[in-house]
Order: C-alpha cells, then sequence, then structure tokens
C-alpha cells in the first residue's frame, strides 16, 4: 500500500491548466455521450487519453492514465458541490458525506488490492492508476446523472 502511494505521488505533479483542459475533454466526451446510460458514457470516455501514451514507458503510461484520472476527479469536485447543496437541502447531507467517505476508503483498497496482485512487476503501477481512473470516473458519472434525473 504504501509503494503504491509513494508510485501515484511520483505521478502527480502537472500544471493547473492541463487538468482543466483534461476535464473539459472528458466533459465534451461526456456530454455527447449522456443521453444515454451511464454505461455507455464510461465505455466511451474512460480512456480516451490512452491512445495517445500506449506506446510510452511503463511509467508515461502510468502518468497519463492518471493524467485522465485528474480530469475525473475535477469533474468529480466540480459534481459534488450541486450534490452537497442538494443533499443539504433535503436533509440527507450526512448520509451523502458518509457514503463518499466510504467510498473513498473504498476505491483507494481496492485499488491498492489491484496494485498488491499484479506482484513485483512494473505493470501493477499501470493497474493501480487504471483503477483510480476507472472508479474515480464512475463515481463522477454517478454524480452526473444523480443530478440529472
Amino acid at each position: 500500500m504504501k509503494t503504491f502511494a509513494i508510485c501515484l505521488c511520483l505521478l502527480l505533479p502537472v500544471a493547473a491548466s492541463a487538468a482543466s483542459s483534461d476535464a473539459a475533454k472528458l466533459q465534451g466526451c461526456f456530454e455527447s455521450s449522456a443521453s444515454g446510460p451511464q454505461s455507455g458514457v464510461l465505455g466511451k470516455c474512460v480512456g480516451m487519453f490512452q491512445p495517445s501514451c500506449k506506446d510510452d514507458t511503463t511509467i508515461g503510461i502510468a502518468e497519463c492514465i492518471m493524467r485522465e484520472q485528474r480530469g475525473w476527479d475535477e469533474l468529480l469536485n466540480a459534481w459534488w458541490t450541486p450534490m452537497k447543496a442538494r443533499a443539504q437541502a433535503n436533509g440527507s447531507w450526512d448520509s451523502l458525506l458518509a457514503a463518499q467517505r466510504q467510498w473513498i476508503k473504498d476505491r483507494d483498497a481496492e485499488c491498492a488490492r489491484r496494485y498488491e496482485e499484479a506482484g513485483g512487476g512494473s505493470i501493477r503501477v499501470i493497474y493501480g492508476a487504471e483503477c483510480q481512473r476507472d472508479l474515480t470516473a464512475a463515481r463522477a458519472v454517478e454524480f452526473f446523472y444523480s443530478l440529472n434525473r
């Protein structure tokens, strides 16, 4: 777990403008697919940055995946604000906050498990990064659909 966290920290530095640009690209993909089911959005939009970095090194591929994860995280955080406002208005704030805190713990535990399960090879960095991206994207899409149903 500690090694996984250290590896991810090495991948995190990126300019804020690049992250916002990435979030905008993801949101554009998302908005063009959002009239369908959540699974359609996830299938079309998650991993959309990967083709541009598939021939990179293992660390380069993981950085690319984490760049996309940061874009999804930016969208998740943007949609958290209206989720919070709605929950406060209808009296479900405590349960939403508890659920989000549990989701973070569950995501981190699942991604650490996938990282460790891959063994000692460098591919585990990619597995851990993909897990972070995929679970963050799924949560962001879940928030959007919850807000817009």
